[in-house]
């Protein structure tokens, strides 16, 4: 009967858990999931000790000491002493009622009033390792970690900057209808997509793009930070830790955010004649290619990776995490937060500054200026990309 209903209830996590996974949860929504997973753990030992005791239970049977009571008197008066194993000298009624019952029910029962804290809290302790001046360098990745925003999102806003009323509207609608895929591209390759999106940076113009660049900065991507990991990034340089920044994100965009880090390490385009190939002149420092990157800088800065700290929100970071000695996962998506809760790593949930926009495509500000817009190839109709159109 026992095992029925732990069989029923873990047939019923199991399908909560696979909703779960579908569903773009991070951070402290992530933290359902992880409390999932520990209700699993817990069935599964429950199974365990159904399994293991559940023999003994179903058993009928009386069991004697006469064998151990004839063993004892076959003992000479030297060996009774030395191994004292008579049981007719325990008061057994004493043991069993003022013993062994109240130092179970003990174990077993739930607290009622808090106990007096004899140590800091885990999240405390975990802290203070990372922000000790013993740690050498402090790497951070940018999205979800430093600011609430995406290689998508930043295009759009780029894109969108120089474009007539009527190109916005269909730029913004073509983009949300091809976001799913592009999502789907991200899940099971994060470098195969950010080639493949930027590619509609091709034909873009480079003066235009850096100079829209500083205003994506002060118009939008400040607004979509966040200050405690702002805050944490200047504690660590504080202390004299080496800051660096590694992003799959363009060198255009996160060029602003410069002073906020020693190094900076992330994708750069390849340029022909003033404008965007929309190729890349490197593989982007993405998973394992991050980890290679993390790798080469430490050791190019004589940097010990065992007393570094790495801030990231994915488990497409794990390689990087996994490389440092106190790795932090940041408003971590759900099997993040699952590793992180298992393996003991500090979790931090940063919120955004109060007031920041909430829309899925931020649209930028239109400048007044006759400025070249960015070319967009979601806009795209046939085979060949758009050219661009310039404001007239």
């Amino acid at each position: 009967r026992v095992e029925r209903q732990l069989t029923r209830a873990r047939t019923t996590l199991e399908r909560a858990d696979q909703v779960l996974e579908k569903l773009p949860l991070r951070g402290r929504m992530a933290e359902y999931a992880t409390r999932l997973e520990g209700r699993k753990e817990l069935l599964d030992q429950a199974f365990g000790y159904v399994e293991l005791y559940g023999k003994y239970a179903a058993c009928e049977a009386l069991y004697g000491v006469e064998n151990l009571l004839t063993l004892w008197d076959s003992l000479d008066q030297a060996d009774q002493e030395a191994f004292a194993f008579d049981p007719r000298i325990i008061d057994w009624k004493h043991y069993v009622q003022n013993v062994h019952l109240p130092s179970v029910v003990r174990q077993a029962r739930a607290k009622t009033t808090p106990g007096k804290k004899t140590t800091q809290p885990r999240s405390e302790r975990l802290r203070n390792q990372i922000l000790s001046p013993d740690r050498q360098m402090a790497a951070f990745d940018l999205e979800n970690t430093i600011i609430a925003s995406n290689v998508v999102t930043s295009y759009a806003w780029l894109a969108t900057r120089n474009l007539p009323p009527l190109e916005r509207m269909t730029f913004a609608l073509k983009t949300l209808s091809q976001g799913p895929g592009w999502l789907s591209l991200d899940r099971k390759d994060r470098s195969d997509f950010l080639r493949a999106f930027y590619r509609n940076y091709r034909g873009a113009s480079v003066e235009q793009i850096e100079t829209d660049a500083v205003e994506l900065l002060s118009h939008y991507l400040l607004s979509k930070s966040f200050p405690a990991a702002v805050r944490r990034v200047r504690q660590h340089r504080a202390l004299g830790h080496k800051t660096v920044l590694i992003t799959g994100a363009l060198d255009f965009v996160v060029k602003p955010l410069a002073p906020l880090f020693d190094d900076i390490i992330c994708a750069e385009m390849a340029t022909s004649e003033g404008r965007y190939t929309g190729g890349m002149t490197a593989v982007p420092p993405t998973a394992e290619n991050r980890y290679q990157a993390l790798l080469d800088y430490a050791e190019h800065n004589n940097i010990d990776l065992r007393e570094s700290v790495a801030y990231a929100d994915s488990s497409s970071d794990l390689p990087m995490l996994e490389a440092v000695g106190f790795p932090v996962a940041v408003n971590p998506e759900t099997k993040l937060a699952s590793i992180a809760r298992k393996r003991g790593w500090l979790v931090e949930n940063f919120d955004k500054q109060s007031g920041a926009p909430g829309r899925p495509l931020p649209l930028a500000p239109r400048t007044g200026a006759h400025n070249e817009p960015v070319t967009s190839r979601l806009m795209n109709r046939g085979s060949g990309l758009a050219k661009e159109k310039t404001r007239r």
